[in-house]
């Protein structure tokens, strides 16, 4: 696959991702306008639990399941995701077994709410989650991103529909918010089931295989909580140290910051095939794709930083994009978006322990994340409250960046075109200064946002002529 065709399989990959996740971006100015702060933040806490669990739940096999779903051949394909997807089965069951056993002990504690057919919702979305997501995995691996992108926009839509219906028309509140998820999460399991029916087969089922892929897959698991605690442990500390309404206005920021989360998953989809395949001069790959990367973000986080307030007052007849009590969100946006910046830049370092075997690292690297994290919220939350919980994410995502640096200049030692790195960088910083010390109309905001790409475009035209002038250079010499 060329960086061309990795672009536009991220794009199609990108629009799906997109779409499924940003379907919480196009229900923002329903909820805010609708729920209170505090029904607004136990929806919040709910949404953490289920993120959480889903990658305890896939604990480090949906990562073995790629790694060697991929290069085998169709036989091979039907054991390795026979054995997987039997394992997350049987796991998923007896968890929600548990969850429904101790549903009026949980629902306090984890949603700050008593109300246990809340729970009982809770355990069906995570029941279809966990399953319906290794179906959609399958599609990655075999690069169909189109089929891909069509259940993302089917997520999106039923998604869409059934909250207008529940909570709008219906006004069944939380109720109907969970309602909503678990109607889509079923329609989209039954309809992508058959994928894993026509791939797998009892008959393969090996504990001598399965044991063979976890042991792969395992440093994945107390990495991915790891990687949960570091972008979701935020909601929990809030709640403690401050109360339900506040972790409400910080998750309506948030959500806005992810949009660039949104992007980088949708490359990070298309990246993860791109590099397991790639054979050769893959560090040289790594650094080009890098350096557009950072390029695109740049721009998109310049766009962030300058609109995002007058998004959010957008006005549609009476309401606003955000309901008025959450417009101090947008102090976290700009910050939050940052730190998905640098999330990129740990993505793209990971080919070297993935390509190395060196999965042991990976813990090691988001486990700092989460530690660090954990104890900025502390220091930062009781002073600065919410920018205190966001400037904490985005300081535990440069450590990542930082440490997989390090881990992959004594292991797989990446060619970096510092030159421009360090354009986009200086000019990024040099925006967002001009953005906090001179407040500007439309009309200058609108100039910064067509001047950062046109720096882009230059700076990637100023790297093609001294690649032409150095090979002219040595076709002279020789």
């Amino acid at each position: 696959m060329s960086i061309k065709s990795l672009g536009s399989q991220s794009l199609i990959y990108g629009a799906g991702h997109v779409a499924a996740r940003g379907v919480t971006f196009l229900l923002l100015p329903i909820y805010t306008n609708i729920f209170s702060l505090e029904d607004y933040g136990i929806i919040s806490l709910i949404y953490t639990f289920l993120g959480f669990m889903n990658v305890v739940l896939h604990y480090g096999l949906d990562a073995s399941l790629l790694k060697h779903y991929m290069p085998a051949d169709s036989e091979e394909r039907k054991t390795i995701l026979s054995n997987a997807y039997g394992s997350f089965l049987i796991t998923t069951i007896l968890f929600s077994v548990l969850l429904i056993i101790f549903r009026n002990n949980v629902s306090g504690l984890l949603f700050g709410i008593n109300l246990p057919n809340i729970t009982l919702l809770v355990v069906g979305i995570l029941f279809f989650d966990v399953l319906w997501s290794i179906h959609v995995l399958i599609l990655r691996a075999e690069e169909r991103p189109v089929y891909f992108s069509i259940i993302s926009f089917l997520n999106v839509l039923s998604t869409l529909a059934l909250n207008i219906l529940f909570v709008i028309y219906l006004e069944l509140g939380i109720y109907g918010v969970l309602l909503s998820n678990l109607i889509t999460s079923g329609v989209i399991f039954l309809i992508t089931f058959p994928i894993i029916l026509k791939r797998s087969s009892i008959k393969s089922l090996s504990l001598k295989y399965w044991k063979k892929m976890m042991k792969f897959g395992v440093p994945f698991l107390p990495a991915g909580i790891f990687s949960m605690i570091l972008e979701l442990s935020d909601r929990y500390i809030l709640r403690y140290l401050t109360d339900i309404e506040t972790v409400g206005l910080y998750n309506a920021g948030y959500k806005l910051g992810l949009l660039i989360l949104l992007i980088v998953m949708g490359f990070n989809m298309a990246w993860q095939p791109y590099f397991l395949k790639k054979k050769g001069e893959e560090r040289k790959y790594i650094a080009d794709v890098t350096t557009l990367v950072f390029a695109v973000l740049g721009f998109l986080w310049i766009l962030l930083l300058l609109w995002s307030d007058t998004m959010v007052k957008m006005k549609f007849g009476d309401f606003s994009f955000f309901g008025e009590q959450y417009w101090e969100a947008t102090s976290i946006v700009p910050i939050i978006g940052l730190a998905y910046v640098f999330h990129a830049g740990y993505l793209i370092q990971l080919p070297g322990v993935y390509l190395l075997e060196k999965t042991g690292w990976i813990p090691w690297v988001r486990g700092l994340g989460a530690l660090s994290n954990i104890i900025l919220n502390f220091l930062f939350i009781p002073e600065y409250g919410i920018v205190g919980a966001a400037s904490a994410t985005c300081l535990s995502f440069i450590l990542m960046a930082v440490f997989i640096y390090f881990i992959n200049r004594k292991f797989f030692p990446i060619p970096f075109n510092w030159q421009k790195l360090a354009i986009i960088i200086f000019t990024t910083v040099v925006i967002s200064l001009i953005h906090f010390n001179f407040p500007l109309e439309s009309a200058g905001k609108m100039l910064i946002s067509v001047l950062y790409p046109a720096i882009m475009i230059f700076n990637q035209m100023e790297g093609l002529k001294q690649i032409k002038s150095i090979l002219h250079q040595n076709t002279k010499s020789s």
